[in-house]
């Protein structure tokens, strides 16, 4: 019996060995940095399956000077290594779906490696909704620091390593990314940026940028930002408000420059706030924003920029229905601007004069906001709203059957 029980823990030890070899040699987190061969593991394609840890994973190796935080919009459009950030390294540490609160728990993560002097903060009122802001258990099991920012302990470093490289869900996603290195998959650069290539595709898989345009626009009217008159949603909307400033405050505290940036959602997307109602709880919110960023203890380290008004580029116009295979300049669809218009951004918010305009300008693309301009700013986005209604009759009856469809109408609001 002693020399069976040898001989099962050889195999078990020369089993988890070999598992462990193979996903190191495969990366699917990008974390552990083998030889790469093409084909194989060039790719570190395990972010399709678990960003979470894997971002966890790249903040601690990289310990960024910069990170980018947002959902899935920011996770495409922001370069961190945008000429205009000369705080290296930078990291887009955006993750798809986030909300404020797990903003939080990563803006956290990252000012505990000790590195951290810029977070650029991508925002969207969506993010304030309370289904945005569900707490993920997976948040304690990839992360290094508790819900408080403090050190978790070394168990929680050695369990997270453990699972990158003896779990068997590790193994799967490892094979996973080895047998989809040629395929037609999103890709992540080693800076945390998800290429767009496959994100394009997507929508002319879904028949176009009209088509997803209207996939999108139905999604956020059928659930989103709804009862937002009820007492648990405004307690959310605190708890998040509250999760913000803690942002804004430890960043004072710790000298960090800190950019929140209100990203530049498409005029249909405006028009779908409009439509639903929403639209005097999107002016709030920013006067909230505007409130916050003035509490900061060092407000010259804290700046408000707004970009998600009617202008010439966030109004491009959507192809026909017919027109599948054709590519938006600015936009992906509705929902998701392109890195081209983030470039943009960046460049506006940075203070940097583009000398390659060969994408074209975007006249009255943003601004930033401060207590003195934003009475202002928020009468010409009604005005420039207003605008855009009356010259894209067809664009705004499509929003109003959507609200219609889906119960979101002013009156029911």
């Amino acid at each position: 019996m002693s020399r069976y029980l040898r001989l099962l823990a050889l195999f078990v030890a020369l089993l988890g060995a070999a598992l462990a070899g193979f996903n190191a040699f495969i990366d699917p987190y990008g974390t552990f940095d083998p030889p790469k061969i093409s084909g194989v593991n060039e790719l570190p394609l395990g972010f399709n399956h678990r960003p979470l840890l894997a971002k966890s994973l790249a903040v601690s190796e990289l310990r960024p000077a910069t990170v980018i935080l947002g959902n899935s919009r920011a996770e495409a459009a922001y370069d961190p290594q945008h000429p205009a950030i000369a705080l290296q390294p930078a990291y887009n540490l955006a993750i798809g779906g986030a909300g404020s609160s797990m903003l939080r728990r990563y803006f956290l993560e990252a000012l505990a490696t000790g590195g951290l002097r810029q977070v650029i903060l991508a925002l969207d009122l969506t993010m304030f909704d309370p289904a945005a802001n569900v707490p993920d258990a997976n948040l304690d099991t990839v992360l290094l620091t508790d819900a408080a920012g403090k050190p978790a302990g070394d168990a929680r470093q050695w369990r997270r390593l453990a699972f990158s490289l003896l779990s068997g869900t590790a193994g799967s996603d490892s094979w996973w990314s080895m047998t989809h290195q040629g395929k037609p998959v999103a890709v992540y650069s080693r800076a945390g940026l998800r290429d767009e290539a496959y994100d394009i595709a997507q929508v002319t898989r879904e028949g176009g940028p009209k088509q997803a345009s209207l996939r999108v626009e139905s999604s956020f009217l059928a659930g989103t930002l709804r009862d937002v008159g009820s007492e648990k949603f405004r307690a959310s909307y605190a708890a998040t408000l509250a999760a913000l400033q803690e942002m804004i405050d430890l960043s004072a505290r710790h000298g960090i420059q800190l950019k929140l940036i209100i990203n530049p959602i498409h005029a249909r997307q405006n028009y779908a706030l409009a439509a639903a109602g929403l639209w005097p709880m999107n002016e709030n919110w920013k006067r909230d924003l505007v409130t916050a960023t003035q509490r900061s203890l060092r407000p010259e380290l804290v700046s408000l920029w707004d970009f998600s008004g009617v202008s010439s580029c966030t109004a491009e116009n959507l192809p026909a229905v017919a027109n599948a295979a054709v590519t938006m300049r600015w936009y992906r669809e509705s929902s998701h601007f392109r890195r081209v218009l983030g470039n943009r951004v960046l460049d506006q918010v940075f203070g940097r004069t583009n000398d390659d305009d060969s994408d074209g300008a975007c006249p009255g693309l943003g601004q930033r906001l401060e207590p003195a301009t934003l009475a202002a700013a928020l009468a010409a986005q009604r005005a420039a709203l207003r605008d855009w209604i009356e010259t894209h009759a067809a664009d705004a009856g499509e929003i109003q059957d959507l609200a219609k469809q889906f119960g979101r109408t002013r009156s029911g609001q």
